[in-house]
């Protein structure tokens, strides 16, 4: 018999909707966290904060969101455990998210403590609920071997101090995150449902190109209103047309037999990426000199490269080759230059920027209709 294969979509239930805002407020408190840069200065605790909160949050949303996907259901059990349980202490956390946080860690680091432990007891349930399946119970237990080693880590920091006790924390989570990597065969012997995960993955990804959005918003006051503020919302439209392409028209769904793995591992560079870009636009300023440059344009390689790193999931006629991938590099590295060339010039820059973001979407939409029959391109472009 061959491997089990999903065949229709798990829906997002509304509590999951209802879950997912307060990343909206978490992800607002992160993006603030680099205030150095205001002044045109990378601060290394700051950045190290700044990581190792962010990968906290995203990874506390991960283990729910693909735990609900194999295990869980719209009940009052998981209704009360997402909402009652954990909701509280993801608000406190975001709350008190500051570029300082050295003296609250240890108050931050029991509210993570909190949602660890109950996302553990998550599949402890789980476990006594699967007797019968003996792949899910050994799927079910290499998670747990993850979050047990996530909850080691967050235990383990609160006997530290200073910077050393947030790097523990965040050695931690990413230890346990890289460690998905060696269940990746049980994975898929469970497979995840991908409808419902790219689902969630793209929500996610609306809620980091709002904050982006939020920031663009600031230069349509009046007073700053200008030219640039249109061409900055410019940049917030096309990152959202090449994130859709790829992910509402490029990538088949409903391939059998997925982990999963892959595809959320590199929604983290996906998130890190639009972040970036968002910080970029919220400290905007003259004092920021090159580290303008630097935060755009890595924030750009690492959308794109979270975007193509699942090409390898795309529909047979639209996986990528040579006459995209190279005007798509070489665009990249012409708006890097000329940045560099001018980067004592704000507007110039923001121009160069805008115009790298729509030529990089423009190659690639295009590149994606093209491959479709002549009858759905002309209900995608005009229906």
């Amino acid at each position: 018999m061959g491997e089990k294969i999903i065949e229709e979509a798990k829906k997002v239930n509304l509590t999951e909707l209802f879950y997912d805002l307060v990343f909206v407020f978490g992800i607002s408190k992160i993006t603030h966290v680099l205030e150095s840069l205001d002044k045109g200065i990378f601060s290394w605790k700051e950045i190290i904060i700044y990581i190792v909160v962010f990968v906290c949050f995203i990874n506390v949303w991960n283990v729910q969101t693909v735990y609900m996907n194999r295990y869980g259901k719209h009940n009052l059990l998981h209704i009360i455990s997402m909402t009652v349980f954990q909701m509280p202490a993801l608000v406190f956390m975001a709350a008190n998210v500051s570029s300082d946080m050295e003296e609250s860690w240890t108050a931050f680091t029991l509210a993570l403590l909190w949602i660890a432990v109950i996302q553990f007891l998550q599949y402890i349930y789980a476990y006594t609920q699967n007797k019968n399946s003996e792949k899910d119970r050994k799927l079910i237990f290499d998670f747990q071997k993850l979050l047990f080693i996530r909850l080691i880590g967050i235990i383990s920091s609160l006997f530290l101090s200073g910077i050393g006790r947030i790097l523990l924390t965040g050695f931690g989570f990413i230890l346990s995150i890289l460690g998905a990597s060696f269940f990746r065969k049980d994975m898929a012997r469970v497979p995840i449902n991908m409808p419902h995960l790219i689902e969630r993955l793209t929500l996610l990804t609306i809620i980091t190109l709002g904050e982006m959005l939020i920031a663009a918003a600031d230069f349509f006051e009046i007073e700053k209103f200008s030219f640039y503020s249109v061409i900055i919302m410019l940049q917030v439209v096309a990152l959202f047309l090449f994130y859709i392409t790829e992910f509402d028209h490029a990538i088949e769904e409903n391939l059998p037999c997925q982990s999963g793995a892959g595809l959320t591992y590199n929604h983290y560079f996906v998130w890190f990426g639009l972040n970036l870009c968002t910080i970029d636009l919220d400290y905007a300023n003259d004092a920021m000199g090159i580290a303008r440059e630097i935060m755009m344009f890595l924030g750009l390689f690492l959308f794109y490269l979270g975007v193509f790193n699942n090409a390898h999931l795309n529909k047979k006629s639209h996986k990528l080759d040579k006459k995209l991938m190279i005007p798509f590099v070489l665009v990249y590295l012409l708006g890097l230059g000329s940045s560099f060339i001018f980067q004592s010039n704000v507007p110039v820059i923001t121009v160069l920027c805008t115009l790298t973001i729509i030529l990089e979407t423009v190659l690639f939409v295009s590149f994606v209709v093209r491959r479709f029959p002549k009858e759905i391109q002309e209900e995608m472009i005009c229906p």
